[in-house]
């Protein structure tokens, strides 16, 4: 049995068969390539129409995520987190 770290509302995202994904906070999840590999985050943030699902990726020069894109489908923001590599 495992217990969640947090109460958290939001859906976790759908890798559809590609990587995998790690609750790191509330609203929060790590995204990692099949190898293992960090590829950015996925962010979750009510709004009237639903949850919209933010992909985020660390940028070393600045020091901070960077968001690559807002959606209203987790899926959709995995994909962008794939292609944007």
């Amino acid at each position: 049995m495992t217990t969640a770290l947090w109460n958290d509302l939001a859906p976790a995202p759908r890798s559809a068969g590609w990587g995998a994904a790690t609750h790191v906070a509330a609203g929060l999840w790590r995204i990692a390539d099949p190898r293992g590999i960090v590829v950015g985050h996925i962010r979750a943030t009510s709004s009237d129409g639903g949850w919209r699902y933010a992909a985020e990726r660390f940028h070393a020069a600045s020091g901070s995520f960077r968001r690559l894109g807002e959606f209203w489908s987790s899926s959709d923001a995995v994909e962008c987190l794939r292609y944007a590599r």
